[in-house]
Parts: C-alpha cells; structure tokens; sequence
C-alpha cells in the first residue's frame, strides 16, 4: 500500500509539473516587449519625449502583435531589429513590419 501512495505522489507531482510547463505564457509580456522597444529605438542614455513615444507605441505593438520571444531575443542581442524581422517573417510566415 505504501508503494502505491508513492507511486501516485510521484504521479500528481509530474502531472502538476507538466500543467504548469503547458501554462506558460508563449507571448512576450510587458517587462519584455518594453526592453525590446528600447532596443528597437535605439533609446540611449537620455530618452527625449519623443524616444519615450516612440518606445510605448513600440510597446503597445509588440504586446497586441503575435510576436514571439525568439525576435524579441534577437533583437535585444544583436540590435538589428531588421534583420531579426526578416528571419521572423521567414519562421512564422508573417508580414509584420516595425514601425519606422
């Protein structure tokens, strides 16, 4: 009996684990898409009302766009938000295109 009691703990805690895995948020969320706005600007040290515009309107895309963690990675490693775009729309077959 003892066994079984083991056995079916063991079992609850991978079926948590793997609902909790399954859960995860695949789109970027706000703290990301705002870092990947940064990037995208170009925002240095002095962000001017007009880079801070420019960032939430970036922003605001990335949260209602399907984005995904892979472009916003790229673009926040390499700072080449063209580039990163384009190997995007290749992977997911999108038209998206940044904002100027």
């Amino acid at each position: 009996m003892p066994v079984l009691r083991q056995l079916a703990r063991t079992l609850a805690g991978f079926l948590l684990l793997a609902v909790a895995v399954s859960c995860q948020r695949k789109a970027p969320g706000p703290e990301e898409c705002a870092r990947f706005a940064e990037a995208v600007v170009g925002a240095g040290r002095y962000i001017t009302p007009v880079i801070a515009a420019q960032i939430e309107t970036q922003t605001q895309e990335c949260l209602t766009r399907p984005y995904d963690r892979e472009l916003l990675r790229c673009v926040l490693l390499t700072r080449q938000a063209r580039v990163c775009l384009a190997s995007f729309r290749a992977r997911t077959g999108s038209e998206q295109e940044l904002p100027e």
